[in-house]
């Protein structure tokens, strides 16, 4: 009767609610009722005869009312979609269980088996196949099969989280995970080992509504490795502030013993932790505390020994690079006698909530006649062997005012002020009677670090010179920021010129070479040069400063006497701090990066932002950015000096002061970078540091996952298979529940003549037999 038709459905054409329907119902209900009320004196065999064949008549015509049909149909099932999902990353690149096969090689064999399923469910599924990194890359079984393990990392849950949007609208009828169960992503993350899986990735496998079966390609026995699992720390830490660092390992199939694990800084070894190994334990964690000494960015290498036999030697090693920040600034200020000058800036530096400011001026000496014991007195004696050995390196800027070393056998202590500056710390010495060559600092080694060359001790001429003056600015010293009190070159001039007159000077030689002078004296001269009286410079790493007046209190304290404010002083000393801190935001030249670690092959873009001396953006301005390469293994062991100088980049600034510079950072290392801009008052630069490090976070962690993959198959419903050996029995796959209609034929059950032949037979053998049995 339906032919090649296979399926089909009962239809209701009539244009009928569902209001009129119960209606019909109840009127059937009732007559049905009236009939057996009618009819009840009858026998029950010819009552309920009659009132049947009516029910009949009343069904039939209802039934023609509503107009029923077949809805007739060819229909075939559509193929729904299977996802072969190939752990592709680098992890599947180790051997098995200390076999001669990789991980990717079981993997490839396990696929050779989805030709045989692939043809004894093709009519059922159609099959796509991905390789699993950070993202989905799609391909053909033989692409997969060919392809090597490279990619960076297994992120599982974004592959499948990736499915959803890939197959949005199509039918996934299973899907099949081939990994050592390895997984950087949030499922690997959220669930520890022997842990179940947490609500969020539950829900995520389960809004696939497919099985995910899972094949695990590698087990944990027979694995030796020693790994840096994971290195936990702050991106930044605060100067002269303790430093934690936790450092986990993972431990396995190794034997008893002892090893070390090692902090280095720069190539230096800071610290030396010891690991003992034992049977029951995989997992060891280690902290190492430090104190960072300078301001800026410093590279950390974490290492243990590479042993025989180990799956793998990457993961012996971890680098991170530290951004170190100042908390507080410490600032040590030491003073040969209380004055005025003395007075000021220390009231300066106390009112500033950023400055840790220890303070020291001299009431008596180590020579001071005493007649009580030395332990009955209230003023001790002036610390230098605590604040110039133990403590020096804590301080950011030491500040001698008017200071004599002399008097507390502080020679032996020059060299290590020195080496202060040369380490990256900020040195001042201000002017007085008992400073610079009148403190007795010609050729010392401090006088080494110094901007400006002293006259010899025993000159016949005087090292004081008592007259008043103004100090002149120099073309640099219009232009620098210790000395630019007013953004407007004109008024910065103006201001100078009017500032309060200095009372006396110490008499100074010619700057050094490397020296800056920002203001001079405008009569006393050296080789017919103006004899400098505010000179800066940068010594090494460290910043360094010297004022041969000790009157700049004057700048202030008159300035308040004539109705004005003490702007003028408070700007002049508040610049100088902040220049001999190396605060960056006085740069005119910044280096600017969105990132400091790059893997190696990966493009490091950053920004130069040039500024005027106003701080407006400097547009046009050329430069070249100069980059050098030391190599990672520098880092933990300083006797390997490698050193490669890249090419340098030509920049030039756009309308914004901006210009954007990038390079290929294609191999591993250290890379210090230097920008600098060549203008007529001399050079600008900034310098920075990119650490450029193999990503191995898939190294970290290389014991195969067994019951991570068994929970997600398990979350789903699906199989978990251990390799080797997979088949289609296997796998639960399951069957399209999406059909295609091929064709269609609809039969009106209603519109009949033999329907209405029925109605008449059934009236007719009503209407017969009530007036056989008497009823009319």
């Amino acid at each position: 009767m339906f032919g090649d038709y296979n399926a089909g459905d009962v239809l209701w054409l009539g244009d009928w609610g569902l209001g009129w329907i119960i209606g019909l119902l109840v009127l059937g209900v009732a007559v049905i009722s009236l009939s057996l009320y009618d009819l009840k004196s009858m026998p029950a065999r010819r009552r309920f005869t009659l009132v049947g064949l009516r029910a009949g008549v009343y069904a039939l015509a209802v039934l023609m009312l509503l107009e029923p049909a077949l809805d007739l149909k060819n229909i075939s099932r559509v193929k729904n979609q299977v996802v072969v999902l190939v752990d592709g990353s680098k992890s599947m690149g180790l051997r098995t269980e200390g076999d001669s096969e990789t991980r990717y090689d079981r993997a490839v064999d396990a696929l050779g088996e989805f030709s045989t399923i692939i043809e004894e469910r093709k009519d059922e599924h159609e099959f796509s196949f991905f390789r699993v990194g950070g993202e989905l890359e799609q391909s053909s079984l033989p692409g997969v099969k060919s392809a090597a393990p490279v990619l960076p990392a297994s992120d599982i849950s974004s592959a499948l989280g990736q499915l959803e949007q890939r197959f949005a609208g199509q039918e996934l009828g299973g899907v099949v995970v081939i990994s050592d169960g390895i997984d950087s992503g949030s499922i690997g993350r959220a669930t520890k080992r022997g842990e179940e899986l947490d609500v969020a990735s539950k829900a995520l496998i389960e809004g696939l509504d497919a099985p995910v079966n899972t094949v695990s390609v590698a087990k944990a026995q027979g694995l030796k490795d020693v790994a840096i699992a994971k290195v936990l720390r702050d991106d930044f830490a605060f100067v002269h502030n303790k430093v934690s660092v936790e450092v986990e390992l993972q431990v396995i199939g190794m034997d008893e013993m002892t090893f070390p694990v090692s902090l280095f800084r720069d190539g230096e070894l800071l610290q030396t932790r010891q690991v003992t190994v034992r049977d029951d334990q995989t997992r060891y964690v280690l902290e190492f505390e430090f104190v960072p000494k300078t301001i800026g960015k410093e590279i950390y290498a974490v290492t243990t020994p590479e042993f025989k036999q180990e799956a793998l030697y990457e993961n012996n090693r971890s680098y991170f690079l530290l951004r170190v920040i100042r908390d507080k600034v410490r600032v040590l200020q030491v003073v040969g006698r209380p004055s005025w000058d003395e007075r000021f800036l220390r009231r300066l530096l106390k009112r500033n909530p950023n400055v840790d400011l220890i303070s020291f001026f001299i009431l008596r000496t180590n020579q001071s006649v005493n007649n009580v014991p030395r332990d009955e007195l209230s003023l001790i004696p002036f610390p230098t062997e605590k604040l110039f050995e133990s403590e020096l390196g804590s301080f950011d800027l030491v500040i001698f005012q008017n200071f004599d070393y002399r008097p507390y056998d502080m020679r032996k202590y020059l060299p290590e002020i020195a080496k202060f500056i040369k380490e990256g710390g900020g040195f001042a010495m201000i002017g007085g009677d008992q400073s610079l060559a009148s403190g007795g600092y010609a050729r010392t080694p401090l006088e080494e670090a110094l901007p400006v060359e002293l006259p010899p001790e025993g000159t016949s001429s005087s090292l004081i010179d008592e007259r008043a003056f103004r100090p002149e600015l120099t073309a640099a010293g219009r232009l620098h920021p210790i000395t630019q009190l007013a953004f407007d070159a004109r008024t910065n001039q103006e201001i100078w010129s009017s500032l309060p007159e200095q009372r006396g000077s110490n008499i100074v030689l010619q700057a050094k070479p490397w020296a800056t002078v920002l203001a001079t004296h405008p009569s006393l001269k050296f080789g017919g040069e103006p004899m400098p009286v505010i000179a800066i410079g940068r010594h090494e790493k460290g910043r360094v400063m010297a004022m041969t007046t000790d009157s700049s209190w004057r700048w202030g304290f008159e300035r308040l006497g004539d109705g004005g404010t003490m702007r003028e002083y408070q700007l002049f000393w508040n610049n100088a701090t902040r220049w001999l801190l190396k605060d960056p935001e006085l740069n005119l030249v910044k280096l600017e990066l969105t990132d400091d670690t790059f893997s190696p092959g990966e493009r490091v873009v950053m920004n130069v932002r040039v500024s005027n001396p106003d701080y407006t953006p400097a547009a046009g301005a050329r430069g070249q950015l100069f980059l050098v390469r030391r190599s990672l293994e520098s880092m933990s062991d300083a006797s390997i000096v490698e050193r490669e100088e890249l090419a340098p980049i030509e920049f030039e600034t756009n309308s914004a002061g901006v210009a954007s510079v990038e390079f290929d950072a294609k191999r591993a290392g250290v890379y210090n970078v230097v920008a600098r801009v060549e203008r007529e008052d001399g050079e600008l630069a900034d310098e920075t540091t990119v650490l450029v490090a193999p990503d191995v976070a898939e190294y970290r962690d290389i014991i195969p996952r067994d019951d991570l993959l068994e929970k997600i198959a398990a979350a789903s419903g699906a199989n978990f298979v251990a390799l080797p050996g997979v088949s289609g029995r296997d796998l639960k796959l399951e069957r399209s529940r999406t059909v295609k209609v091929n064709r269609r034929k609809v039969v009106q059950l209603w519109d009949t003549a033999w329907l209405f032949l029925l109605i008449l037979v059934l009236l007719g053998a009503e209407w017969s037999l009530r007036r056989r049995w008497g009823r009319l």
